[in-house]
């Protein structure tokens, strides 16, 4: 993907900085554009004619494509912080469900599963942001699988304790894959290619609209590019959900370690 470094700026700089670069290409397109258009056009009504037409047509289409792909990148966005609360979530009812465990199982269980979101928060999440597939907590889930189908109970009551928290776990088990799975969510390629191409293209055609004023044609065209530069800021932004300054931080994991983990703790 294009745009990789900017996930590694903060919003307040990568936005202006993209912005700049945006607005940049795009009055240097104009520029070199500009006496070729005086030259040939010569006044006539024809050319502001097809051209008017051009801008026109292209200006929705490009507009609804635009608006299409940031749709669909939020949408992606919004699934996966909810995938991250499933899961918070998930943890919260296997450390509630363990409380019905005797002891040492009791205590091993809460303490794995406080470790798990330990780790999750300090050494996946940093992977996550960079893009790799995380493992770091395998271990607890395996410890955790291996103390729940382990234990035999003495009791029809901690036998149905056990049948809940194994199906709390398996539900644990799925939301854990899909946060991971998640991790390398992003736009195909090709519909970069067509965001950029689509940026250049919008470029060329408002270098091609002659206009006496060279400010005021500078103007119109860097207000349109900076409202396409932040548009597809957004996007990138939006495309990995982990990554960049727009992303989903492990917020609920927070909550949870800091709240009923740490509070029973």
């Amino acid at each position: 993907m294009m745009l990789m470094w900017l996930y590694a700026l903060p919003m307040w700089v990568g936005l202006p900085l993209f912005i700049a670069f945006v607005v940049a290409g795009s009055w240097l397109i104009l520029l070199s554009l500009r006496r070729w258009v005086r030259r040939t056009s010569r006044g006539s009504g024809e050319w502001d004619r097809i051209l008017g037409y051009a801008v026109a047509v292209y200006g929705v289409f490009y507009g609804v494509t635009l608006a299409l792909i940031a749709s669909a990148s939020y949408a992606d966005f919004s699934d996966v912080d909810a995938i991250v609360l499933q899961e918070s979530s998930s943890v919260a009812v296997l450390y509630r469900d363990a409380s019905g465990f005797p002891e040492p199982e009791r205590g091993e269980l809460q303490t794995l599963l406080t470790d798990y979101t330990s780790r999750v928060i300090e050494v996946e999440w940093p992977a996550q942001s960079s893009g790799d597939l995380p493992n770091e907590t395998t271990d607890e889930v395996d410890k955790i699988e291996r103390l729940l189908f382990g234990f035999q109970p003495q009791t029809e009551a901690e036998s149905n304790v056990q049948e809940e928290t194994i199906d709390a776990f398996n539900q644990f088990v799925a939301d854990r894959r899909a946060r991971v799975a998640v991790t390398e969510l992003q736009l195909p390629g090709v519909l970069w290619i067509v965001l950029t191409v689509g940026a250049v293209l919008n470029a060329v055609l408002l270098g091609l609209i002659e206009a006496r004023s060279l400010r005021v044609h500078l103007a119109m065209s860097g207000l349109i590019a900076v409202f396409v530069a932040m548009l597809i800021f957004a996007i990138a932004g939006f495309d990995r959900p982990y990554s960049g300054s727009i992303s989903v931080e492990p917020t609920y994991f927070i909550e949870l370690r800091d709240g009923l983990l740490h509070r029973d703790g």
